[in-house]
């Protein structure tokens, strides 16, 4: 399996979560949970539990029973949350986006190999695309009954913004950085010495060749062995501990304009241009007053949210399957 069809299926997995589950399986098995009447399917439970694993499997993540036991009592409350707020959504007369839906499902689409693939990959959880559209729709209806109502009235002010500069300033410090291009002669760590030898002799001439004027640019993306030679060994910029030892202390040792003598690391032999030094600084609070207005907006209406989800549980009537028993 490839990795783009890997990657495929894990958000195909993850836009399914919720869809309802196939008749006949889901009467063998009960519900999960039955909010106001309306069924949660063991099968969208499953579903759900199968997105998270997967998550946590790319991640290297194992869990423990006890662990296990807490992601499926969260796993659950998602789904009837979920389950409130689109009975919310229904009774408001909110429908969904036909036309951001399609866009969605043609995106989804998009990231398989092959149209073949997606329809595998439907079979494969005894979907259809009929039942992904409607799950895709029930999702855009929830979109539209939290950001016509219950975002209604939310707002951030200046001072709350300035507050939160304040309040969070080390979010805004920047580290003293560089800006530098390198030309690499590439070793593997099981390198002969006479690939060693040859790497040593390249990385000489490409000295050779900026000794004489040359252009740092050109050269490394002549004779770089780094794929950033696409773009003339530049790196961008980077601050300490993002760069090995011995080539972080060659950069941060150079002036603008400047190249260093030849620098080996456990990649190989470097030649290192700095473009540009900038120092510490603090980002001025106008540079990120949009980002953090964002910020409070989005905290204050999931607050929003939440609250309008506990108030309109504490009304339902939920009847829940133990999570030892799913």
């Amino acid at each position: 399996m490839t990795q783009l069809r890997r990657f495929a299926l894990l958000c195909l997995v993850a836009a399914l979560a919720f869809l309802p589950a196939d008749p006949a399986a889901a009467a063998d098995a009960g519900p999960a949970a039955v909010v106001n009447g309306t069924a949660i399917s063991r099968d969208a439970f499953d579903r759900q539990m199968d997105g998270v694993r997967q998550s946590l499997l790319q991640s290297g993540h194992l869990l423990n029973d006890v662990q296990l036991r807490d992601v499926k009592e969260r796993v659950l409350e998602s789904l009837i949350d979920r389950e409130i707020l689109y009975q919310a959504s229904t009774a408001k007369g909110y429908k969904g986006d036909s036309q951001a839906v399609e866009a969605r499902l043609a995106d989804l689409k998009s990231r398989f190999d092959t149209p073949e693939a997606y329809t595998e990959a439907l079979k494969g959880m005894n979907l259809t695309e009929a039942s992904l559209r409607q799950e895709l729709l029930q999702n855009s209806a929830i979109e539209q009954f939290i950001d016509k109502d219950l975002s209604r009235g939310v707002t951030v002010s200046d001072a709350e913004a300035e507050a939160f500069y304040k309040e969070r300033h080390e979010l805004f410090e920047r580290p003293e950085r560089v800006h530098a291009r390198h030309i690499l002669a590439a070793v593997a760590p099981d390198a002969s010495e006479a690939d060693k030898k040859a790497a040593r002799e390249k990385i000489a001439d490409a000295q050779k060749r900026l000794q004489k004027g040359e252009d740092f640019a050109a050269v490394a993306s002549e004779m770089s062995d780094c794929p950033s030679r696409e773009k003339g060994g530049d790196l961008g910029l980077f601050g300490r501990g993002e760069m090995v030892e011995p080539f972080e202390k060659a950069a941060f040792a150079l002036e603008p304009g400047k190249t260093s003598d030849v620098v080996e690391t456990q990649f190989g032999y470097h030649l290192i241009q700095v473009t540009e030094k900038k120092p510490a600084e603090t980002v001025p609070f106008a540079d990120v007053k949009d980002t953090i207005v964002d910020h409070l907006q989005k905290q204050k209406v999931k607050g929003a949210v939440e609250q309008f989800i506990g108030e309109a549980k504490s009304k339902a009537k939920i009847e829940r399957t133990p999570v030892d028993e799913l």
